[in-house]
């Protein structure tokens, strides 16, 4: 099984992406990597799961559902945000739109596979994993 740097190293072989981070729904960064170290991860994390809570609240007003992602379009760049369950998400920035299909369908390709990565790290470090959802739950650990 890989682990979460491994996997977030993924989304750095996109042409285009300059980052990629797994952040908890509190907007505390679980794991990251930039290509070229020029964005603060963890402020990333943060103002993006605060963004998404928003986009939730709204999709709750209107009724329109759940949030499936959030993009964010800049001037040089845009921003997307991937839930992965109740309690953690994935973060890109990239330069352009055309990265766009690669990086979603990355997320929905890969959506499983993080969960578990992350499951194992919380494992390993003797975290218990009480916020993922079941279906990710691959190591239990006792309580």
């Amino acid at each position: 099984m890989v682990d979460l740097k491994q996997m977030l190293s993924r989304f750095l072989t996109i042409p285009g992406v300059r980052l990629a981070v797994l952040v908890g729904r509190d907007g505390l960064l679980i794991e990251g990597l930039s290509r070229d170290d020029k964005e603060d991860m963890e402020t990333v994390g943060a103002y993006m799961t605060t963004g998404l809570n928003t986009a939730e609240a709204l999709g709750q007003e209107i009724s329109r559902g759940d949030v499936v992602g959030v993009l964010t379009e800049y001037e040089q760049g845009l921003v997307s945000v991937d839930p992965l369950g109740d309690y953690a998400l994935v973060v890109t920035l990239f330069d352009n739109a055309s990265s766009i299909s690669k990086v979603r369908h990355m997320v929905k390709a890969s959506r499983n596979e993080i969960l578990q990565a992350l499951d194992l790290a919380l494992t390993t470090t003797e975290l218990k994993p009480q916020w993922l959802p079941r279906e990710a739950q691959v190591y239990q650990t006792q309580p």
